[in-house]
């Protein structure tokens, strides 16, 4: 079957071409991407909302932002991409997993970035991202954006970013190396796609 393709809306257009220009002109992350009071004095400038060393190597990543860094620390093959996912304004991870193996050494969970994000436009910049990112062959797997939810008690939709291996045979640690070839690449890939975007819909950016 065919659908006609709907016609323009002009609200949603405005908010897609809003979120086009979020990503080809904000300045990524506004501060550190580590939460309020949970920031440490930088040891080149001693300001707590700099950037001077603020990096997805920085020995600190796996503690700052998490609410509860003591029993809840970031994983490390995964706090890179928790880290770059966080630099964007408009995304806010809440909760991560770099992935686990069973006893029989099997594949038990994937490595993953659950977040808050209020605008398709973002979340559509961000799939085209990692999909053209597996095109290119940087990415062992498709990865995908899915809706998901927080704690049972929490209404809000959330967002999670993983890998969909479809049955593929495939290594926790070819993912872990996926989710950090995304981190390397996640800033320039999502800039190529907003833009990219904004030519196939004539936006103004």
């Amino acid at each position: 079957m065919r659908i006609e393709r709907r016609k323009g809306d002009r609200r949603k257009n405005q908010t897609l071409g809003d979120g086009i220009r979020d990503v080809l002109h904000a300045e990524t992350g506004e501060g550190r991407p580590c939460g309020p009071g949970r920031r440490m004095e930088c040891p080149t400038c001693g300001a707590k909302d700099c950037k001077c060393n603020c990096t997805r190597a920085c020995a600190n990543i796996p503690v700052t932002p998490s609410s509860d860094a003591h029993d809840y620390p970031l994983e490390p093959r995964i706090a890179p991409l928790v880290f770059e996912i966080g630099r964007w304004a408009f995304f806010r991870p809440y909760w991560s997993c770099e992935g686990h193996l069973r006893k029989d050494g099997s594949l038990w969970k994937l490595p993953r970035v659950r977040f808050y994000c209020k605008s398709v436009a973002h979340l559509r910049i961000l799939a085209d991202a990692v999909k053209e990112m597996h095109a290119q062959k940087r990415l062992t797997v498709p990865w995908r954006v899915g809706v998901t939810f927080a704690d049972g008690d929490i209404p809000d939709t959330a967002f999670c970013l993983e890998p969909d291996p479809n049955g593929s045979v495939i290594t926790l640690a070819s993912l872990q190396k996926d989710a950090q070839a995304i981190a390397e690449d996640l800033e320039p890939e999502m800039r190529q796609q907003a833009l990219r975007l904004s030519r196939n819909t004539h936006t103004a950016v």
